[in-house]
């Protein structure tokens, strides 16, 4: 016999129960891809990171990026490797984070120069760190420690100011290169004590150490990790510390506020920043582990063991804090006329 047309056309039981199986294929694919998505976002990170410190290496600040590099991955479960990318007072490290994928897997540890320094003394930089990096926080810092070597005459800042003043441009300052953040510590001074140092530019903290106690310079500056033996051991002579308060590390000596040179001040400090464009979850996940790191009691007392001090300024407070870096170095830079080519 034969059907009705509407009756073809109903799908018998089997047919019925494969269109809903179907169906809910298609459902369950879609909610698939949707959590897949979401996944892999939760499951970040997937695979080692690199962290690109733009200094080379050797010394207190790769010290300390690696002590964090070391401690982020055991929170995040990866190895983060550490890139020592130096070149044009860190220029070179940091654009190649800049035009890194924002993906979370290229981090920068930057230090002053980089953050404010560079921004104030090039005028031409290919890029802008608060524009094109995103910074998760400032971690440590060391103290700035002005020495001289016996024998010049300045073992106190009053004798430092006295010996300039009677003999301008003769004081001889090795500097850790042009532009760089002792540089402008010494212009600083200069122009606050009323005094001209003979910059001699060297190509790093250690070598400007080095030609002072070679007798090459009549002083210098540096993080305190790098002058501090040579204090204790009657070598060189600690003139003042470019701090508000003394250091732990080196209490005997005193600062400039306290020696009537309140605005003397200047530490070496280093932060942690992705590529802009750097997703919002991914960037949260960053954020919180480095929360972790810097909250960790054994990641401070190895940081103090290396002469570094803990910063631990999150994002919303760091960003004011480096635009007044910048902004202060920008006025030095200006009064003491100095320029750099990117």
């Amino acid at each position: 016999m034969q059907r009705r047309d509407d009756e073809a056309r109903e799908p018998g039981p089997l047919a019925g129960r494969a269109l809903r199986l179907v169906c809910y294929a298609v459902l369950v694919m879609a909610a698939a891809s949707n959590l897949g998505s979401i996944v892999l976002a939760q499951g970040f990170p997937s695979r080692p990171l690199k962290l690109v410190v733009p200094m080379a290496q050797g010394g207190p600040a790769d010290s300390g990026a690696r002590l964090f590099a070391s401690s982020l991955g055991d929170i995040l479960g990866q190895n983060v490797i550490v890139e020592n990318r130096s070149g044009a007072s860190g220029v070179v490290g940091t654009e190649a984070v800049v035009k890194s994928a924002p993906d979370g897997y290229t981090l920068l540890f930057g230090s002053s120069s980089v953050f404010a320094v560079n921004p104030a003394v090039i005028p031409n930089l290919r890029f802008d760190v608060r524009r094109d990096l995103k910074l998760i926080g400032l971690l440590m810092q060391t103290d700035l420690v002005f020495a001289s070597r016996p024998g010049v005459g300045a073992n106190t800042l009053a004798e430092l100011i006295k010996t300039a003043k009677a003999h301008p441009g003769k004081l001889s300052f090795a500097s850790s290169g042009n532009g760089g953040i002792t540089h402008l510590l010494a212009e600083l001074l200069g122009l606050e004590a009323g005094i001209s140092l003979l910059q001699i530019p060297f190509r790093g903290a250690g070598p400007a150490i080095i030609g002072m106690l070679s007798s090459d310079a009549d002083l210098t500056a540096s993080g305190i990790p790098g002058l501090a033996q040579h204090i204790k051991s009657g070598k060189a002579v600690g003139v003042g510390i470019a701090s508000p308060a003394r250091s732990p590390l080196m209490p005997d000596v005193p600062t400039f506020a306290e020696q009537g040179y309140p605005g003397v001040e200047a530490q070496n400090w280093y932060g942690v920043a992705v590529a802009a464009a750097t997703p919002a979850d991914i960037f949260e996940t960053l954020d919180a582990a480095t929360s972790k790191v810097l909250a960790s009691a054994g990641f401070k007392a190895t940081l103090e063991k290396i002469g570094m001090e803990l910063m631990a300024m999150g994002a919303k407070e760091a960003a004011p804090y480096i635009v007044r870096e910048i902004d202060k170095w920008s006025r030095v830079a200006k009064a003491a006329n100095i320029r750099l080519d990117p």
